[in-house]
């Protein structure tokens, strides 16, 4: 893995973004009324991240990019809103904090309904710290959940053929190019198999038509085919991409909407210089995704 001085040069930038993400900030403080305005919250924001740094040295913790909610900005969002209204139920995979999901639940969305889930458990204490809604927050929490782990979504889990709706914000490009569709077939599993059930999401993409190819130095090094240890490839996808990945994760005996575009991708956090040298060719962007069942 990275060590902490790499991971600090490449991935930190020191103030939190709080005038270019508004929605970020409206939302700790419709949980903590106490802070009046932006400035006053800087101190807590800073505490919270570095202790969320500790545990982990991922390049959205350090850069603050958790702080833009990915799952706000995709064209389906009042649908999201309106489908948790009527009682149906989201998974927000990869959940980090829970931001997104609270931020559901700030424009309507009962927290029943809501299910946040990542590998690591040690976000959640952090997310109540920040937002002080152990009490109120009614959705769930599961941590310790491998997506590669067939417990999770096999047969006799509580997860499987669950929601109605699972969102991967920034998630799948966490995983090797070759497991990717693996990893969606996994999902699959969680998901409801029922027409207009979805999955839908974020990644960290490129205007480059086939994709992206390079090492990821945040990743602990993995055997090849040789038995030597190296990094394990990352893709910054593209829209073809990401369309491919999802057609080839699904049966054919089932129809399936599939769209993806791309957006700009959030420099607003003014990443360090070691930051635009590392991804200078990746020509990155931001690609949101959705694929539906018809």
């Amino acid at each position: 893995m990275i060590d902490e001085a790499t991971a600090k040069s490449k991935y930190w930038v020191e103030e939190p973004p709080i005038h270019a993400h508004p929605d970020a900030v409206a939302l700790i403080r419709h949980s903590r009324p106490e802070f009046q305005n932006a400035e006053s919250m800087v101190d807590l924001l800073k505490d919270i991240r570095l202790k969320a740094w500790k545990i982990k040295y991922y390049p959205c913790v350090g850069l603050w990019h958790f702080f833009k909610f990915g799952m706000m900005q995709l064209p389906i969002y009042p649908e999201i809103v309106e489908r948790l209204r009527q009682g149906q139920r989201i998974l927000d995979m990869g959940c980090f904090m829970g931001f997104d999901g609270r931020k559901l639940i700030m424009d309507g969305a009962p927290s029943e309904g809501i299910t946040n889930m990542d590998l690591e458990d040690q976000w959640f204490p952090l997310s109540y710290e920040l937002f002080q809604d152990e009490d109120s927050f009614k959705g769930e929490f599961f941590g310790g959940c491998d997506i590669n782990d067939e417990k999770l979504f096999g047969e006799g889990s509580i997860h499987r053929h669950r929601y109605d709706m699972i969102y991967i914000g920034y998630f799948i490009h966490l995983f090797p190019p070759k497991r990717q569709r693996v990893i969606i077939n996994n999902l699959l599993q969680m998901l409801k198999p029922v027409a207009g059930s979805m999955i839908f999401g974020n990644t960290a993409g490129t205007a480059k038509e086939n994709g992206y190819l390079m090492k990821a130095d945040f990743a602990p090094p993995i055997k090849n085919e040789k038995g030597e240890f190296e990094r394990p490839d990352f893709i910054f996808h593209s829209t073809r991409t990401v369309v491919d990945l999802m057609a080839s994760s699904v049966g054919e005996d089932e129809e399936w909407e599939f769209i993806a575009e791309k957006s700009s991708f959030d420099t607003d956090t003014s990443p360090t210089k070691a930051f635009a040298q590392h991804f200078k060719d990746a020509e990155i962007v931001e690609v949101d995704f959705c694929m539906r069942r018809k």
